[in-house]
């Protein structure tokens, strides 16, 4: 049966206290049996997670008052104080498939079966909150991601006992790479470092430079763009936000079509498949050839200069970035990484590195590698509480015993008998497994790589991080 758990605003006398919290309502309670299956991991190395649906109030792209939903993930059985993952969904068609019904599941339990609480906006027109979704627009994203963390902080302290230890991790693909960076942004251009304290961000596969890079990447010599139909999308967006791109859809789009993506900007309820054989892959086939000409000509096009105010790659970060991609993506260019990184670090910022973990990954291949990159990489960066996992302080006053560090040819680990060992790269594929505590890692490539052994006389486990020479 579902839960329901309701907070009221307290007002007194004097003051009234703002709550971002209506309602937290149970999702699922999944075990660790079954969140070990679902993200295929060993039962050892997982945590039991319960998903709650949360609405909450937040604001709408003018600053007005607004309501809106997403998804809880909180881990069981461990500490009272634990770091957040705000994950960011990607493109999505369908206002019904949202986090906060339980869609993007395996985002959610990736990062809660490792011990964070996860929270996933579904966005302003997504999920509980009427109207157009303000596709691709920096600042709502934005608003939507922390206003959400503000009241699942609400719900966990004053319902769960459990508060976060004030470290926090942003990650998101494809439109939710670009929800990363535009909170990650927000944060800092807003100096609300103090309320969200952000350890790192991984935007993934994500569209940045939106008026250049990726606008000339779509609008380019060719006129067939494979994702076509996330123009009508943006272009919907951009005119509920901006209001100047155009006054009725024909002055943009070739009939039937402006037609249909009228209904689907009424309805909203269309599938992303239903939605992508809607719209053909030529542009100038549903286009107006002069708009798509414009677009392609003119870099003070209002398409353009919406799209300049949402560019999320024009600021100075102090806190590690990681913008992984696949080089084979047909959808958002690598290039987005590539530039973001380059103008971020000319800018100033600290450490923001462009990563291509697959030359021939495809922008539907480069979910699930990129999400492991990120999780190996915030574990290498968290804090965990002691009761959270003991193993994981174990493993740091083992790590003298797994020797040499860095390691060229072999492998010694010297705090068990007899342990069965795992190497992962930092994917999350297992490299190598051994039952020696000495261990030839001669071929592996430079890098770094997770040592899991599981000490089979106390049955205990540890993880620690090695670099391979």
């Amino acid at each position: 049966m579902k839960v329901c758990v309701l907070i009221a605003i307290f007002i007194n006398s004097c003051f009234s206290i703002a709550q971002n919290l209506i309602s937290a309502e149970v999702i699922v309670n999944r075990s660790k049996e079954q969140v070990a299956s679902i993200i295929n991991k060993d039962i050892t190395n997982v945590n039991a997670v319960i998903s709650y649906k949360i609405i909450y109030n937040t604001v709408d792209v003018n600053g007005t008052p607004t309501v809106a939903s997403g998804a809880l993930y909180v881990p069981q059985g461990l500490c009272d104080e634990l770091p957040i993952v705000s994950y960011h969904h990607g493109t999505q068609f369908d206002k019904n498939n949202v986090p906060s019904n339980n869609e993007y599941y395996y985002q959610g339990l990736i990062f809660s079966g490792s011990g964070y609480i996860t929270t996933m906006p579904d966005y302003l027109g997504l999920g509980e909150n009427s109207g157009i979704h303000p596709y691709i627009h920096w600042e709502s994203e934005a608003t939507a991601s922390l206003d959400l963390i503000r009241a699942a902080r609400e719900f966990l302290a004053n319902s769960l006992s459990i508060s976060d230890n004030n470290q926090l991790f942003l990650a998101g693909y494809s439109q939710g790479g670009h929800a990363t960076m535009a909170t990650h942004k927000y944060i800092t251009v807003n100096d609300l470092k103090d309320e969200f304290n952000v350890v790192a961000s991984a935007p993934l596969s994500a569209p940045l430079d939106i008026s250049k890079t990726q606008m000339d990447f779509i609008f380019d010599d060719s006129p067939v763009y494979y994702t076509s139909q996330y123009i009508p999308y943006v272009a919907a967006s951009y005119q509920f936000v901006y209001g100047n791109l155009y006054n009725n859809l024909n002055e943009y789009y070739d009939s039937p079509y402006d037609v249909t993506i009228g209904n689907y900007l009424s309805d909203g309820t269309f599938s992303n498949n239903q939605w992508n054989s809607a719209i053909p892959n030529n542009l100038y086939t549903f286009m107006q050839d002069s708009v798509v000409d414009n677009i392609k000509n003119k870099s003070n096009h209002p398409f353009r200069k919406a799209a300049r105010e949402n560019d999320v790659h024009n600021w100075v970060s102090n806190e590690p970035i990681r913008l992984l991609y696949c080089g084979g993506d047909t959808s958002v260019t690598p290039l987005n990484s590539i530039v973001a990184a380059n103008e971020m670090n000319a800018l100033g910022s600290s450490d923001v590195v462009g990563i291509d973990l697959n030359s021939s990954g495809t922008h539907e291949t480069c979910l699930i590698p990129t999400i492991n990159y990120a999780l190996n990489w915030f574990n290498s960066l968290t804090v965990f509480c002691e009761s959270l996992n003991q193993k994981k302080k174990d493993s740091e006053l083992r790590q003298k015993y797994i020797y040499p560090n860095p390691v060229g040819n072999i492998l010694n680990i010297n705090f068990c008998n007899y342990c069965f060992v795992k190497i992962y790269d930092v994917n999350g594929r297992v490299i190598l497994k051994s039952n020696s505590n000495s261990i030839n890692v001669s071929n592996l490539e430079s890098g770094i790589y997770f040592v899991e052994t599981l000490d089979l006389d106390s049955n205990k486990h540890y993880i620690n991080k090695i670099h391979k020479q």
